[in-house]
């Protein structure tokens, strides 16, 4: 039997064909400076240098163009990735970063742990209200350097970081994907190892967690903070991790 176009026949094929909803994806980048980025921006692909349409960046409390900066951090990569991935979507970064930092800083009542919610509070305000769905940690290289006691205690203010501050951003559900610390220093192995182990353990220990790996990126002379290259791999790495998880 041949079928004839009408506004009806219209009607009924629209009416089984599933709707796909834009939505809103507020992400939080965070962690010291490897987070904040020692990547140079004059290295960065051309491509790399503009804002992708449906992405808002929001650093220091305002909204910023991506690679404003003379440095940049995983933001710019994992933003255009995003971006290509959901392209109805509209994606909502808040970056709060503190170069040397320990997870100690990042405890509940802490400063930093208030002024990242404070961070979060200026992109709602801004962008509209919408739920946390994902938030990027890239810390612990500070921890590592430290004495092997504050080393060890590193799985444990990292459980709390996590738990508290999915309360407190009302986000139970929300992925946290954490890079695992990746530092050359024969001084502080000792402490290196146990960081890198407590971060592995914490994916198998905390729901909705997973590490992302930073083995082979490229860094800089001083063996701790990674390159322009380095930088753009670890946000490809991340934005792989929240795509395969998020669609």
């Amino acid at each position: 039997m041949r079928l004839f176009w009408t506004p009806l026949l219209a009607i009924l094929l629209l009416a089984q064909t599933p709707t796909v909803w834009a939505k809103d994806r507020l992400i939080i980048l965070a962690g010291q400076s490897n987070m904040m980025g020692r990547g140079k921006v004059s290295e960065l692909p051309a491509t790399y240098k503009t804002t992708p349409a449906n992405v808002k960046y929001f650093y220091q409390g305002r909204e910023h163009p991506l690679a404003k900066f003379a440095w940049f951090g995983p933001e710019v990569s994992f933003a255009h990735d995003v971006a290509r991935a959901f392209p109805k979507d509209t994606i909502i970064l808040v970056k709060q970063a503190a170069s040397g930092s320990l997870i100690q800083q990042w405890q509940p009542g802490q400063a930093l742990y208030k002024g990242l919610l404070r961070q979060v509070g200026f992109a709602e305000k801004a962008a509209g209200e919408g739920q946390v769905d994902a938030i990027l940690w890239m810390q612990g290289e500070s921890d590592a350097q430290s004495n092997i006691s504050v080393a060890q205690q590193y799985g444990k203010r990292f459980d709390t970081l996590v738990t508290h501050l999915r309360e407190d951003l009302q986000a139970p559900d929300s992925l946290f994907l954490y890079g695992q610390v990746n530092l050359e220093h024969p001084d502080y192995a000792a402490g290196i190892k146990s960081v890198r182990q407590q971060q592995q353990a914490a994916q198998r220990e905390l729901p909705r967690a997973l590490m992302v790996s930073t083995d082979g990126l490229g860094k800089q002379a001083d063996g701790i903070h990674y390159n322009a290259a380095g930088q753009m791999e670890l946000g490809k790495r991340f934005a792989k991790a929240y795509i395969e998880h998020m669609k």
